[in-house]
C-alpha cells in the first residue's frame, strides 16, 4: 500500500522544563588538604543521563577565579587566581596542577569563581558594555551529537562568590542543550484490530555539531545573575542518527505511552529541523504471526511549520520534553507534554 505524507499544524502551547533545580548530583573532591583551593561541580539530573558520581560526564572543567573582581581587575595578573584553569576527573578527584592553597590569599576577603564543561584552551571571560562574558567553543563528536546525554557540554549558573578564603568552591552546572523523550502509543480504536511493533527510530538531516556557548553576569547589590545561554556561530552536518533502543523492538497494543530508548540532546538553535523516521510491523490484534506490513517507514519533519509552538517560542536549554508518537487510524502524530508540540502526519 503506498503512503502519502501529509502535514496539518496545530495550535501553541509552552514548552515545559523537565528538571528541578533541587534535583542534582554531587561529585567527588580532595579531602586530603583543607587549604587547598577544589572544586565540586553539581549537574541537574533530570537533564543529563549517566551522569554520576562515579561516571561524570564530562571528566573535564574549565574554571576561572579571581580575588576583588572588578572591571579594573580583569586584566591584572595579581587578581587572577585561575583563568581557564584545566581541572580534570581523575581517581574519584577533581585536581589541577600546580595546586593552588587558601593561604597564599589570606589577606583578601573578597572571591569569585566560575566554571563550565568539558574543558576548551579557547575558553574566555572578559567584561562588556556592564557584564561580564564567560564564553567556550564546543565540538560534538558524530554519534554524541544529538543522542546522548553524556559529555554534553555545561555552564554555571552563577559564579561562586566568597568572601574569605577557605572550603570548596562549587559550582551549580546547566544543561547547554535540548532534551527529548521519545515514547509512543497505539490509539485505543486501532488497538482493536491492529498491533504496531516499532523497530526503528532515527533522525536524519543537517544536524548542528559545533558551535561557540556564551552567558553573561552582573554582580549587583552584593548578588550575582546570569543571562541566558546563547549559541553562537553553529555548524552542521548531514547526518543520519539512531536512536537505539538497547536493540530491542517495541510493541504496542495499548493506548498507553511507552519510552523509546534514551534521551537525545540537540543544540537548541531555530536550524534544528530534523526529520524523525519510525519502523515498524503491523500485524492482526491478537496474532502474532499474521503480519499485514512489514518495515514500513513513515516520516515528519521537526520545524516551525509544523509545530506552531516552535515559531513562537522555539528551543530553549536546559529543557528536557517529550516527544509523543500516538498512532492512530487515520494518523500517526506526534505530541508532547501538554500537547507542547503537535504535528500530523496522514497516512492513506
Amino acid at each position: 500500500m503506498k503512503i502519502k505524507a501529509i502535514i496539518i499544524s496545530l495550535g501553541v502551547l509552552p514548552f515545559m522544563a523537565g528538571c528541578s533545580g533541587d534535583d542534582l548530583e554531587q561529585y567527588a573532591q580532595r579531602a586530603d588538604n583543607a587549604d587547598e583551593i577544589g572544586f565540586m561541580p553539581k549537574a541537574e539530573t533530570v537533564t543529563r543521563a549517566t551522569y554520576s558520581q562515579t561516571n561524570p560526564h564530562p571528566a573535564t572543567m574549565g574554571v576561572f577565579g579571581f580575588h576583588d573582581l572588578s572591571e579594573a581587575a580583569m586584566n591584572n595578573p595579581d587578581n587572577k587566581i585561575f583563568f581557564n584553569k584545566k581541572v580534570s576527573y581523575i581517581d574519584d578527584i577533581w585536581a589541577y596542577s600546580p595546586t593552588k592553597y587558601w593561604p597564599e590569599y589570606s589577606s583578601y576577603n573578597s572571591f569569585d569563581f566560575l566554571g563550565y564543561m568539558p574543558y576548551s584552551s579557547t575558553a574566555d571571560f572578559r567584561f562588556l558594555a556592564g557584564s561580564y562574558i564567560l564564553s567556550f567553543g564546543v565540538t560534538l563528536d558524530a554519534d554524541k551529537s544529538l543522542l546522548k546525554g553524556e559529555d554534553l557540554p555545561l555552564i554555571c549558573n552563577v559564579p561562586h562568590h566568597k568572601d574569605a578564603p577557605g572550603e570548596i568552591v562549587d559550582f551549580q552546572m546547566d544543561q547547554t542543550m535540548a532534551g527529548f523523550q521519545l515514547k509512543f502509543k497505539l490509539g485505543t480504536k486501532m488497538s482493536n484490530v491492529r498491533e504496531f511493533e516499532i523497530t526503528k527510530v532515527e533522525i536524519s538531516g543537517n544536524i548542528p555539531y559545533k558551535g561557540d556557548i556564551s552567558r553573561t553576569y552582573r554582580y549587583t547589590n552584593n548578588a550575582w545573575t546570569q543571562g541566558n545561554i546563547v549559541w553562537s556561530n553553529v555548524d552542521f552536518k548531514s547526518m543520519t542518527l539512531n536512536i537505539e533502543n538497547d536493540g530491542k523492538s517495541l510493541s504496542l497494543k495499548d493506548d498507553k505511552f511507552y519510552e523509546w530508548g534514551s534521551p537525545f540532546y540537540a543544540i537548541p538553535v531555530a536550524e534544528f529541523t530534523p526529520t524523525i523516521n519510525v519502523t515498524y510491523n503491523v500485524r492482526v490484534a491478537g496474532n502474532n504471526t499474521t503480519i499485514t506490513r512489514k518495515n514500513v517507514t513513515n516520516s515528519i519533519v521537526f520545524n516551525k511549520n509544523n509545530f506552531a509552538n516552535l515559531k513562537n517560542r522555539g528551543l530553549a536549554p536546559g529543557k528536557l520534553s517529550p516527544l509523543e508518537i500516538a498512532i492512530v487510524p487515520d494518523h500517526l502524530y506526534i505530541l508532547a507534554d501538554d500537547d507542547q508540540y503537535i504535528g500530523y502526519l496522514v497516512i492513506q
